[in-house]
């Protein structure tokens, strides 16, 4: 959840922060050159995020209440209103370790549903929500934390301009937004390894090789405003969400603040710090304690290095470097933050398992040879493209191009186990999970698989807003389930009469395909599309896309029975004069407003620009159905 006690940087404030954060630097390397951060301790850990979802299945602004209702300090709230957070107890990897932290998940995740069903809703474990809307990541779905409201503040002033949000897969999700929410759309289960800092600059290299292989097996996040984009669509739409870089006329290399990296560290933990600080701008700052971290040091105390925990806090590399006390112990970790939430907490477990294994199993050849064995950018792309399509792929891997399947089943596999085993974890406890990996790869059904094949299927006789909640209802149906996401049936049409409310407004029905055409267009072209499209309207729009009235084919019918001329433009049929509705809109509402005004449909419009058309037959056709 990172610090709450946060403000702005100014002036003063600045310099003051930018002190302690140079004496956190020098303190850190003095630990780590006296031998005081602690070495020779594996332990691991577990970040639960989640969504909250109200009985339409749409996300739900109850955060604070279910939070509340729990009153334990192992939930934390998140960005949105809809999301929370289990913060699973740090355990040594030892013998039944992962027995208690899937124990303990269960445990956590059934109480916070039972306090959800308390308020009418439940919890899902997913990616990326399949039913969030856009009018769902408005500022007032933001948790109102302060720390919250001063990083959207400062991210938008450091941006200077709306977000951009650009993401092309099967399909392309193209649009702007105004604050650092999308970010919330995200869930992930983010797991924590203590490293001892002899061994950190190895271990880190290898946790980057191994970041592209372990997610192509766990992707989990295909959909995103009803699109088809990549397997794990949360990677390109969290860089993007917070992106406050500008486009210039030159090349400039500057790293986003959410990133793979670009090299190999070579040193020890303390040179990542240092790099993200030469890199990135300061953005907050916090009211700390007069001594630095050296005075605290000389007085024989732990540091809690604060002012550089702060500003990494600001960076969300998807290995993450961290450094904490515990037990009045100063130790180093590495987050591992890509692998999404989901499909269910035995699938969450065996990524985890599986990515310690490999974590334990690193190739000594590699140590402080990493630039000998893989290219750097050779690693980065495997990552991007694990995260763009999944197991179909091929990776390098030791200078060799492997399929994903072929590496994961052939060599990691094995890999983890042999680390495991090192563990001296017994392979009774760990087989069960390695299976389930082995068992997703060789039916090549991850969570994404399984819900693109799914959303494909049902999009056969239902609209997309109807697929997205029929997927949603069987994610909340089975995502408690012992039964791995790679069993799960793909499954057929079904009736959605038990989702109260799923038509509520006028953007669950909305066609948002549109045909548009502009005044200075022939008006025989206009009817040619009409025709074409067996549609009676079409949205009439400018050079920038706004609205500027409809035509119709009744229109066009009746200008050209008084005029033959062939050059007549659609400025010359239109109606300017139009009624339109918002996609928040009540249906009973959009109904009301074409009786009375005697259209048959009219445009949804967002910001004066089209964005959908409800017409009265979809109207009709939805009650036809409600009634049968």
């Amino acid at each position: 959840m990172g610090d709450q006690e946060i403000s702005p940087l100014t002036g003063p404030t600045k310099n003051a922060f930018l002190r302690h954060l140079l004496l956190d630097i020098e303190a850190l390397e003095t630990m780590i050159s006296d031998g005081m951060i602690e070495s020779g301790k594996i332990r691991i850990g577990a970040e639960q995020e989640f969504c909250l979802v109200q009985p339409d299945l749409r996300p739900a602004r109850t955060g604070p209440e279910v939070l509340a209702s729990i009153s334990d300090p192992h939930f934390t709230s998140e960005l949105a209103l809809w999301n929370l957070e289990i913060n699973l107890d740090p355990c040594d990897a030892e013998a039944g370790c992962f027995s208690r932290m899937e124990n303990q998940l269960n445990q956590l995740l059934n109480r916070a549903n039972n306090a959800a069903r308390n308020l009418d809703g439940r919890i899902i474990l997913t990616g990326i929500l399949p039913t969030i809307r856009k009018s769902e990541l408005d500022f007032k779905y933001m948790t109102p934390n302060p720390r919250y409201r001063i990083l959207d503040s400062i991210m938008k002033e450091l941006r200077g301009e709306d977000f951009s949000l650009y993401i092309e897969g099967v399909e392309e999700v193209n649009l702007k937004h105004s604050s650092i929410l999308f970010e919330a759309c995200n869930t992930s289960f983010q797991i924590h390894m203590q490293v001892s800092p002899e061994n950190f600059a190895d271990q880190y290299n290898w946790a980057q090789v191994l970041a592209g292989p372990v997610l192509a097996a766990c992707v989990n996040s295909p959909l995103l405003l009803g699109k088809e984009l990549w397997s794990e669509t949360r990677i390109a739409l969290f860089r993007q969400s917070i992106e406050i870089r500008h486009a210039g006329n030159y090349i400039r290399d500057k790293q986003p603040r959410v990133a793979f990296g670009h090299d190999w560290i070579h040193a020890s933990a303390a040179e990542i710090f240092k790099n993200d600080i030469a890199c990135y701008k300061l953005i907050i700052s916090a009211a700390i304690e007069s001594k630095s971290s050296i005075d605290i040091l000389a007085e024989g105390r732990i540091p809690e290095l604060r002012a550089m925990n702060l500003h990494n806090g600001t960076l969300y590399k998807w290995n993450r470097a961290c450094y904490g006390v515990g037990n009045g112990k100063p130790h180093l970790r590495i987050e591992n933050r890509y692998i999404p939430a989901g499909p269910t907490p035995h699938d969450e477990i065996a990524n985890l398992v599986f990515w310690i294994g490999l974590m334990m199993a690193l190739p000594d050849r590699c140590r402080g040879q990493w630039a000998s064995h893989f290219y750097f950018q050779d690693v980065r792309c495997n990552f991007l493209k694990a995260a763009r399509n999944g197991l179909s792929n091929e990776f390098k891997w030791f200078g060799q191009s492997l399929d994903a399947s072929k590496l994961i089943l052939e060599i990691l596999l094995p890999m983890a186990e042999v680390g495991l085993t090192q563990l001296g974890i017994a392979k009774h406890e760990f087989s069960i999970f390695l299976d389930t990996i082995e068992q997703r790869v060789r039916s090549r059904q991850t969570g994404a698989e399984w819900m693109i094949q799914s959303f494909r299927n049902l999009r056969e006789k239902n609209s997309v807003n109807e697929s997205m909640l029929m997927l949603t209802q069987f994610m909340q149906d089975h995502c408690l389930e012992k039964r791995p996401g790679h069993l799960w049936e793909v499954p057929n049409q079904r009736t959605l009469f038990q989702i109260p409310d799923r038509y509520q407004r006028v953007d669950s029905i909305m066609y948002t395909d549109l045909i548009t055409v502009r005044e200075d267009d022939l008006l025989d072209f206009a009817g040619k599309l009409m025709k074409w499209n067996e549609i009676d309207y079409v949205p009439v729009e400018n050079m920038r896309g706004e609205l500027t009235g409809i035509v119709s084919r009744n229109d066009i019918a009746q200008i050209q029975s008084d005029s033959k001329n062939p050059e007549l433009m659609v400025g010359d049929a239109m109606t300017i004069n139009i009624i339109t509705v918002i996609p928040e809109m009540t249906i009973e509402h959009a109904e009301k407003t074409m009786q009375a005004s005697g259209f048959g449909s009219l445009p949804v419009v967002r910001d004066n620009r089209v964005i959908g058309i409800v017409t009265m037959s979809q109207i009709n056709e939805l009650k036809k159905d409600e009634i049968e």
